[in-house]
């Protein structure tokens, strides 16, 4: 019993030690002891980074490449030799004011939207692209191709609008209004007018709030309402909301958020409310504006 302890004791720990040696021999781990890909980095990576001002050809050594001449310059791509660079990959970014053409080796090509000659990278922009790994043809892959300018925005407001009954204030005509059902209204205290100084799209958030004090209150019907933002006139499809009332003299509220193309100059807004489902209640309901406030910004 004794032996065949020992020798199953051994056994395990051949099959270990040949297991730990055969991961350690396949896999590569710098700064770490258990690497569980084929290189596993337990720190940070660094490239090569080259600045070049004018024709150059990228070597084997290169790895990030920004032009900053003075003229339209040419870069380009080593031959692919026998296949051995497969996987290389290239940043390349135009740091200058002129056109940077990247160009593949004579009888190669690179793969983009098609097999092309060369790439042009114009000022501000960013190309990255791989080695295929194959010989002739397309032996190079068109990663992609940005726009790398920073460029700052700024939010500007577009309408700020807000109206609030005072507190204590109580619902006297002409501040209430009278909704019949599906028969659209005028918010009162809903209309203003702002300016756009440029074209642009306008995000724009609308928050209303509305009291009931019709009476008698009848607490079996739910009635709905529905709320449309109107521009200039006409009535915004997509910007409006549905909202059921809880019952009939309870109070209302609607918050509608959406973007609007806008032009330059001056636009007009306001709200129409129509009792969208009766729920049976066919009289007149008496409404009173709590509360409007528009919000809109757009970036510059």
């Amino acid at each position: 019993m004794l032996q065949f302890t020992k020798y199953f004791i051994l056994l395990f720990l051949f099959t270990a030690t040949g297991s730990f040696a055969q991961n350690t021999a396949i896999n590569t781990g710098i700064n770490t002891k258990n690497p569980g890909s084929r290189l596993t980095v337990n720190g940070s990576v660094a490239g090569d980074y080259k600045i070049i001002t004018g024709n150059a050809v990228l070597g084997y050594t290169d790895y990030y490449a920004a032009y900053n001449g003075n003229a339209d310059a040419m870069l380009h791509l080593p031959p692919a030799g026998w296949g051995s660079l497969k996987g290389r990959v290239y940043a390349i970014k135009n740091t200058s004011n002129y056109m940077l053409t990247v160009i593949a080796p004579a009888q190669e090509t690179i793969s983009g939207t098609a097999n092309m000659s060369s790439v042009t990278v114009p000022p501000g922009y960013y190309a990255k692209l791989i080695s295929r790994g194959t010989v002739t043809g397309s032996t190079w892959e068109l990663l992609a191709i940005m726009d790398g300018k920073a460029t700052s925005v700024t939010v500007k407001k577009a309408l700020d609008y807000s109206f609030g009954m005072d507190i204590g204030g109580y619902p006297i005509s002409p501040t209430g209004f009278t909704v019949a059902d599906n028969n659209p209204m005028f918010l009162p205290e809903s209309q203003t007018m702002f300016t756009m100084p440029v074209a642009k799209p306008v995000f724009l958030n609308v928050a209303i709030g509305l009291a009931d004090y019709t009476y008698p209150r009848v607490f079996s019907k739910s009635p709905y309402y529905r709320c449309d933002l109107v521009i200039d006139g006409v009535v915004v499809s997509y910007l409006f909301q549905i909202a059921q009332q809880q019952y009939v003299g309870s109070s209302l509220r609607f918050n509608i958020s959406g973007v609007l193309n806008l032009s330059a100059g001056p636009h007009g807004i306001w709200v129409n409310i129509t009792r969208w489902n009766d729920d049976g209640h066919t009289g007149n309901q008496r409404l009173m504006v709590l509360s409007v406030v528009y919000d809109g910004v757009y970036l510059d």
